[in-house]
């Protein structure tokens, strides 16, 4: 059940824990999986109302050197919690360019002063569509809604085909998972709701997958 949230607190965000080859994608394709794109940044969490904005990395430390304001693409009462991806490793998108200093939604904590505990992923995908009413495709894999402003475009079948095609892109890790029914679980402690969704990475010198 959603609870009130009246000022700055920070929570940490659901993030999958759980890595898993990129062979067993086809296990998943029951129709209760979203996609979404792996980006290579930072995992980041902009929490904002009319007053004050914090802006803090996923392990409850203050994002240095932020370039990108959302502020003015967000209701002006209220706190928001918005969740995604701080493009700051200067890698390449699928066009050949830096890709540097943008800021990539995939989740939503808080919404209209509500701590949005107990919301399934799906739910909270729905806000974020509602809220920003994205149109524009930067690629097959974001939306565009500002030069500095993006969100996931989510993916729902041929997760094997369409990982194979997005490591290609220095930009992308891979995917990763969402279990549409799988429900937020307390931020209190810096892994939760871990169960209910998986990455699937490309190698690299640091690990298999």
């Amino acid at each position: 059940m959603p609870l009130p949230y009246r000022k700055f607190r920070f929570y940490y965000p659901p993030r999958p824990e759980i890595a898993l080859p990129s062979e067993s994608l086809v296990d998943y394709e029951d129709g209760s999986w979203m996609g979404q794109p792996k980006l290579n940044g930072s995992n980041t969490t902009y929490y904002i109302n009319g007053n004050e904005s914090h802006v803090y990395q996923r392990r409850n430390e203050p994002l240095s050197n932020c370039q990108v304001d959302i502020k003015p693409y967000l209701p002006k009462k209220g706190w928001f919690g918005i969740n995604g991806e701080y493009m700051n490793k200067g890698q390449n998108d699928i066009y050949g360019n830096k890709f540097s200093h943008k800021f990539v939604i995939f989740d939503i904590l808080i919404n209209e002063s509500k701590y949005l505990l107990g919301t399934t992923f799906e739910e909270r995908f729905e806000i974020l569509l509602d809220m920003f009413q994205p149109e524009k495709m930067y690629d097959p894999y974001i939306w565009q809604i500002s030069d500095e402003f993006y969100m996931v475009n989510p993916i729902y079948k041929n997760f094997k085909k369409t990982y194979d095609d997005i490591i290609k892109i220095p930009m992308y890790e891979g995917l990763v998972l969402k279990k549409k029914s799988g429900t937020m679980e307390s931020g209190l402690r810096p892994v939760n709701t871990s169960k209910e969704q998986f990455k699937f990475r490309k190698a690299t010198k640091n690990y298999s997958y």
